[in-house]
């Protein structure tokens, strides 16, 4: 009777490291997936976010050559009206109006590209978060095979158990014997 007890003993731990070894397989390559899958991801956002900050900064350029050029036209006819009323442009209110006209073109111009440069920084701080995001996936990623060791110490472990139930269960019988 005692040796149908080791028996089911030794059924008992295959069976066991068998089931043992098919969770923690099935839930380190689970792991191994959702870890890669989240770093695809995050490569694929940094990527974007870096494509929208530098379409932000050739917007803002694109915006302030078109601010400029519209200014030099506004310039061009105040100039035009000055002098043609008669008014002498190197001195005098005239001087001190195109001055000024021209001076508010170039803040204008400025504000555009301070707000490009901020609206690019955005994306910018996207694409780092996106590059971190890659990075955690990645360390998780490893962190699911570095479980393997984990897995097997503890098949071991079950193994070692049953082995050591068998060799009780199987001296214990010898001593009754």
């Amino acid at each position: 009777m005692c040796s149908f007890g080791i028996a089911i003993t030794a059924l008992s731990t295959v069976f066991g490291a068998v089931g043992q070894y098919t969770q923690y397989k099935s839930q380190v390559s689970a792991q191994e997936a959702s870890a890669k899958y989240n770093a695809q991801i995050a490569a694929q956002e940094a990527a974007t976010q870096q494509q929208l900050a530098q379409n932000e900064i050739a917007k803002g350029a694109a915006d302030r050559e078109r601010l400029l050029r519209s200014g030099a036209r506004h310039m061009g006819e105040m100039r035009s009206q000055l002098g043609a009323s008669g008014f002498t442009m190197d001195s005098g209110s005239s001087l001190s109006l195109l001055g000024e006209s021209a001076e508010e073109i170039q803040y204008d111009a400025n504000v555009v590209s301070q707000n490009a440069a901020m609206a690019a920084w955005q994306h910018q701080v996207g694409a780092t978060r996106a590059v971190n995001d890659q990075n955690w996936a990645n360390f998780q990623k490893q962190q699911a095979k570095g479980s393997r060791t984990a897995q097997w110490l503890g098949l071991g472990g079950t193994i070692l158990g049953g082995l050591g139930t068998g060799l009780k269960q199987y001296n214990d019988l010898k001593k009754t014997k």
